[in-house]
């Protein structure tokens, strides 16, 4: 049976646009996102090319100029062809048209290509069907990622919409996505903000996979939310989920008692709640920046995303460079970059040092590992202390339960302290709500949100 498929290209549009840039020498500013790339006779792509070099060289378009061109740069074309395409359109005013179908035909056979890629996948002998079909889902989830693209905006036209925005935040309709915790929300001036990320910085069993987990709850009720575990299996993060939304004794959850009837009774109301939440976990461990992203994109295409948390980035798998310092480099980057592509909030939690297990108090930015790749693409930083959780604490009755988040950097807004109540065995945090107590030798401190 004859194969009636073809090559997903149009030649007629390929041309028409090339003939409304000869036309007209401002009109490849019309189109700044198409790549010479997109064009499917290699003709019309060398074309397409000098036009660009002579834009960027503010030298004038037309069918001379990019003959010359042309052919200084070893291409084989006689001045009639570009002559030609100057004819074959009356007027630019279809431009756009144009152009997006050129960038369609050019999408389209970019799948085709990703399609042969993945037959290659399925035939390549020695690896894994898990792994050829995690590459392939990657390769198809590039394809769905389409970063926003923008022109330079005059400052007129930016006021405009910056008033805009203000009119709406004082008539409440604030873009933030709250935490649920009151005193970070302060600091944030409302909540987290798409495109930004969080750093979640504490030493082991300070809480900081708890407090993550309650912040994900909250926002989860409103927002998409996508939880990715490295260190938790789902059904220990369901323990933490059911015993804070009870509220229960996780350790009478765990122990799963047949009589406990009050038990069961706070498991179902909490699977209630629970499911009218927005929240998608993982746990795979080990996770590359590639698979994070592959993850990301699937989620937003599927269910939506707000909100992405990373716990944590020390487990991070390395991105094939020459040393971890610079492997989560690229790894912290690639989160901000990710961040702003899907537009969502980024938490991603990190490791402090065991420099901070020498030091009672509250943790500083030292006490990050590799903090200067980490400080200079976070939006906000906060370290999370809790005082009998610390080696050197006292113990004290009135510490106990007692937390403090503090913002360390934040680079749109202020710094802070934000007192915190942890109840371990319900694995709940919240807004301290008495008086802060006091360390010895300490003075103390009101709440932020007093």
């Amino acid at each position: 049976m004859r194969d009636l498929r073809r090559i997903p290209s149009s030649p007629e549009s390929e041309a028409a646009l090339l003939g409304g840039l000869l036309l007209d020498s401002e009109a490849i500013h019309r189109v700044p996102n198409l790549a010479a790339d997109a064009f499917h006779n290699e003709q019309h792509a060398n074309v397409f090319r000098a036009i660009q070099k002579l834009a960027a060289a503010g030298q004038p378009i037309e069918t001379v100029s990019v003959y010359t061109e042309m052919t200084e740069a070893g291409h084989q074309i006689e001045l009639y062809e570009v002559n030609e395409l100057a004819q074959y359109v009356p007027s630019a005013v279809n431009l756009r048209r144009f152009a997006d179908v050129v960038m369609d035909c050019y999408s389209l056979r970019q799948l085709m290509e990703a399609g042969a890629e993945i037959s290659d996948l399925a035939m390549t002998p020695g690896h894994h069907s898990a792994e050829q079909l995690d590459k392939a889902q990657m390769l198809l989830a590039k394809l769905g990622t389409v970063k926003a693209k923008r022109d330079p905006q005059h400052i007129n036209d930016s006021m405009a919409s910056y008033l805009q925005l203000l009119q709406d935040m004082s008539e409440g309709k604030n873009s933030a996505i709250p935490t649920g915790i009151g005193g970070l929300d302060q600091l944030l001036n409302g909540g987290q903000r798409r495109g930004e990320v969080l750093v979640l910085g504490a030493r082991p069993k300070h809480g900081k996979t708890a407090l993550s987990l309650a912040m994900a709850r909250y926002q989860a009720r409103r927002n998409a939310v996508l939880f990715l575990s490295q260190e938790m299996k789902i059904n220990e993060l369901m323990h933490r989920h059911t015993a804070a939304t009870g509220p229960f004794d996780l350790g009478r959850i765990r122990a799963a008692d047949p009589a406990d009837s009050d038990m069961w009774k706070a498991v179902t109301e909490a699977a209630r709640r629970l499911g009218e939440l927005n929240l998608l976990h993982d746990d795979q461990c080990n996770l590359t920046l590639m698979e994070i992203r592959r993850k990301a994109v699937k989620t937003k295409r599927e269910h939506g995303l707000d909100v992405l948390y990373i716990d944590f980035l020390q487990l991070m798998d390395g991105a094939g460079e020459e040393n971890r310092n610079r492997e989560l480099d690229v790894i912290v980057n690639g989160i901000k970059g990710l961040a702003m592509d899907l537009d969502c909030a980024v938490v991603l939690l990190s490791q402090l040092s065991r420099e901070a297990d020498k030091h009672y108090g509250r943790p500083v930015m030292t006490h990050l590992r590799d903090s200067g790749a980490i400080e200079a693409a976070a939006d906000q930083i906060a370290m999370l202390f809790t005082d009998h959780k610390h080696p050197m604490s006292k113990k004290l009755p009135a510490l106990k339960g007692y937390a403090e988040l503090e913002i360390v950097a934040h680079r749109n807004g202020p710094q802070g302290v934000i007192p915190l109540e942890l109840i371990g065995k319900y694995q709940q945090f919240g807004d301290w709500m008495g008086e802060n107590p006091k360390r010895s030798g300490e003075p103390g401190r009101a709440p932020i949100n007093s």
